[in-house]
């Protein structure tokens, strides 16, 4: 049996600021600060206590600079109830400073206490039971805060999204869709094959980029039943378009054969009066028969 791992501490970063405004006009106040430290091993988990004034709650993160899938990153628990938060761009985007994360609050109550726990880091729960314990070989100080914020007293238009190119290597731009959630909250485009595949990309822009995603179905569920392509996946305002990295790829779709390719769009956490753009390509991919 292999020793195990020498745990390596990832160098710590800087303090979470008192106040800040968001790029879209949030004011956000510090309400309660923490940390976990890199060179504590048996402390996994802090908690804070904040009061609840109706105003959207949100904790937040300084990412570490070393962004590996290896360092430990926090889960999030309210009241002891999990959530959906694991500061998901740290990982993605190594020593991006911070990152915030929305926090849904239980109705009626003053106050509510948010758990920090690096316990079982990126383990799935099963019927209710504990995380197990996991070796990481990487530990990292986390500066940790919970924020309210006071949204801008009218949306502020997010910037424009990029347009798609109108190819990525082989393939050919078939079809695309925008808007700005949440006016625009689905969409449906109809394309023809050239006899292939068809794949989508998908752009974002504004503060709550990260927390949008799009759920997507190409082909009709009543013609293609458990064969049509279907998902959903996260935005970012940070993604790089190559030939390679498609979001959802469709099964190979006979030359001439119209497809509809409709979705939804959200933003977790909801966030009245801020903007998301975003924006699908769907790219298109024929299948080339080589001379023998």
């Amino acid at each position: 049996m292999p020793p195990p791992e020498t745990a390596a501490a990832v160098q710590p970063a800087a303090e979470l600021p008192p106040r800040f405004t968001s790029g879209d006009g949030s004011a956000y106040r510090r309400l309660a600060s923490a940390m976990l430290k890199a060179e504590s091993k048996g402390e996994t988990k802090v908690s804070v206590t904040v009061p609840v004034s109706g105003r959207p709650l949100e904790v937040a993160a300084l990412c570490p600079r070393d962004g590996s899938i290896k360092v430990a990153r926090p889960r999030v628990v309210v009241n002891g109830e999990p959530t959906a938060g694991w500061f998901q761009q740290c990982m993605t985007r190594p020593g991006m400073g911070m990152a915030l994360d929305s926090v849904s609050v239980p109705k009626g109550v003053k106050q509510v206490t948010i758990t920090f726990d690096v316990t079982g880091s990126g383990c799935v729960r099963e019927k209710g039971g504990p995380c197990p314990t996991r070796t990481f070989s990487q530990h990292a100080d986390w500066p940790l805060a919970v924020y309210e914020y006071t949204p801008p007293a009218r949306p502020v238009e997010p910037d424009p999204v990029e347009a798609f190119p109108s190819q990525l290597g082989t393939l050919e731009l078939a079809g695309r869709a925008s808007g700005v959630w949440p006016r625009e909250t689905s969409f449906e485009l109809t394309v023809t094959s050239p006899g292939g595949y068809f794949r989508i990309e998908q752009l974002c822009t504004g503060d709550l980029a990260d927390r949008l995603s799009l759920s997507y179905r190409i082909g009709d569920e009543a013609s293609q039943g458990d064969e049509a392509s279907q998902g959903e996946w996260a935005c970012s305002r940070h993604r790089d378009l190559d030939e390679t990295n498609g979001t959802l790829w469709s099964e190979k779709i006979p030359e001439g054969t119209k497809i509809t390719i409709s979705g939804k769009v959200r933003v977790r956490g909801g966030h009245p009066k801020r903007q998301v753009g975003w924006s699908v390509g769907v790219y298109s991919s024929k299948i080339v028969r080589l001379a023998r």
